[in-house]
């Protein structure tokens, strides 16, 4: 009877962990880009915080690291931005160059093809005769465009605002907190760990993106290598999105490095770097990281891009090892409070 109950306790356990899990995934999947930038603002608080921590020991105030993080993180994006700017007006004559010769060749197709006169000026009476349907059209999609860069701006806001309060009031939220937490401060210091673990296997993926980039642009004799490994690295931090931009941006440089040809191997790199080869590296990098198997890494994510898409695919890790872990605590706190085995007596 009693290992009847136990079974029943444990099964309702699980069962308990599998619905606030899919209750999380629900609300962030409804509230995709603000949990974005909550998300990216727990990641980033977290892998500061123990430089953070460290520093506020000493006694500098947390107030003013936690300034000084956040000027930090401003100075890397816009020193990102500057090399990407610069990286393409280095090329811009060789690109411009290389979508001329590009137009060259279509319009050469064009022709073989029975297709007469100029493209331009084909370009031009199409535009003429079309131009009242295509500004109808432009409208809701610059409208569109205005309201996504607006939203950009707010999600980077609320990242900022939220990264400077969780550095510089981390402990006393983590103090708060733990009454309302079931399993107390040590689940919170878990989750902490774990999701450290997670930025440590995104650094692992991106080092290897920028590898593989980094030696497809030797080979092919891309410049600018250095600059392809800063962005391809800071990339991948971006999830999903940012490590197909930085592809983007390692294209755009080998075609005007070496034209249309150098630009299609370029492209195979880069879909091998972010698609098969960090497929199987995946499951390594974040297993290592979060002290995981392999083969439970690869079946989240999978569980989580069927369930909730990218979003999934991106938290499957994480949450999984939360879910893992949360387990093992209960097992952990059930086998304390179970009283000893009594052994019979003999005589």
């Amino acid at each position: 009877m009693d290992s009847l109950r136990s079974t029943g306790a444990k099964a309702w356990s699980m069962v308990g962990i599998g619905l606030v899990a899919a209750a999380v995934i629900f609300l962030i999947v409804l509230l995709k880009l603000l949990a974005i930038a909550l998300g990216a603002a727990l990641c980033v608080s977290l892998a500061l915080s123990p430089a953070v921590d460290a520093l506020a020991r000493r006694g500098l105030k947390r107030a003013l690291l936690a300034t000084l993080s956040i000027l930090l993180l401003i100075g890397v994006a816009i020193g990102v931005f500057l090399l990407v700017v610069k990286g393409l007006a280095s090329q811009w004559s060789e690109l411009s160059t290389a979508v001329d010769k590009g137009i060259d060749r279509l319009h050469q197709t064009l022709a073989s093809l029975g297709m007469k006169g100029s493209l331009a000026e084909a370009a031009r009476k199409s535009l003429s005769t079309h131009s009242s349907t295509l500004l109808s059209g432009l409208g809701p999609e610059i409208g569109r465009l205005l309201g996504g860069i607006a939203s950009l701006f707010i999600i980077g806001f609320v990242f900022l605002f939220t990264t400077f309060f969780m550095l510089k009031d981390g402990p006393y939220m983590a103090r708060a907190a733990g009454p309302w937490v079931p399993l107390g401060p040590a689940w919170l210091a878990q989750v902490g760990r774990i999701i450290r673990g997670y930025v440590v296997g995104l650094t692992l993926l991106g080092a290897f993106n920028a590898a593989v980039v980094a030696l497809g642009a030797f080979a092919l004799g891309v410049p600018l290598i250095g600059t392809l490994i800063v962005v391809t690295l800071l990339g991948n931090y971006v999830p999903y999105l940012g490590a197909w931009v930085a592809g983007a941006y390692a294209v755009l440089i080998a075609l005007g490095a070496g034209g249309a040809q150098t630009a299609l191997i370029m492209i195979v790199v880069v879909c091998l770097a972010n698609g098969a080869l960090q497929t199987m590296l995946q499951p390594f990098a974040y297993g290592a990281a979060l002290r995981m198997h392999p083969l439970t890494i690869l079946l989240a994510t999978v569980v989580g891009g069927l369930l909730a898409g990218i979003i999934g695919v991106m938290i499957a890790a994480p949450v999984a090892a939360i879910i893992q872990h949360t387990a093992h605590m209960l097992r952990e706190g059930r086998a304390a409070a179970a009283p000893p085995d009594r052994a019979p007596k003999i005589g």
